[in-house]
């Protein structure tokens, strides 16, 4: 990789939608933004969200680039403004994961498979990282659109439909080694 000499030519090529200098940009400044982020959130999950969400935001605004003619600071204030909105979403988050705690346990005539594979599929979802979840929540278990999840919690639409894949998979993953207790629950489930 090239070193960055001159900063106003990399950011015209990157509006051109130039992404090998895009890339450059990307790697010059990616460690230093991290750890930048990593202070304010004390989180590398976090942090590392937020640094693809400001590089996210860089490139999709990036018609407005040539016009910036003090890119170190502009970077470190949207890194800034991206960690703080972060830390704004999580709290929102756990005030949302907390009101969903208060959703009332299945009906007593349920039968004990179903209780037991609902118990399974709750240890899951749990164990699930806190984005993960609540986006999991609220599409399937809410019924909300990507796009009124990624309006809510204030993150793009892409997030959300990554958020929601790995969500899934990880349901599917750790559903399938309690396949015969699905079997029995789907059995034993009176037929409407």
């Amino acid at each position: 990789m090239q070193p960055v000499t001159n900063v106003h030519e990399l950011l015209l090529k990157i509006a051109q939608g130039d992404e090998s200098a895009f890339k450059v940009l990307f790697h010059s400044w990616r460690d230093k933004l991290y750890f930048f982020i990593l202070r304010i959130t004390h989180s590398s999950e976090m942090a590392e969200d937020m640094l693809q969400d400001t590089f996210m935001k860089i490139w999709t605004n990036r018609a407005t680039l040539p016009s910036i003619h003090h890119f170190d600071a502009y970077i470190y204030q949207m890194s800034r403004n991206q960690a703080i909105s972060g830390m704004k979403r999580m709290a929102q988050e756990t005030l949302i994961l907390s009101e969903l705690k208060k959703a009332p346990e299945p009906a007593e005539e349920d039968s004990v498979a179903h209780r037991e594979l609902n118990r399974e599929f709750q240890a899951i979802l749990h164990k699930l990282p806190t984005q993960q979840r609540l986006v999991y929540t609220l599409t399937h278990l809410q019924g909300l659109k990507h796009e009124e999840v990624a309006q809510q919690l204030k993150i793009s639409s892409s997030t959300v439909k990554n958020h929601m894949t790995r969500a899934l998979y990880t349901i599917r993953q750790q559903l399938l080694q309690h396949i015969e207790m699905i079997i029995i629950g789907m059995l034993l489930t009176p037929l409407l």
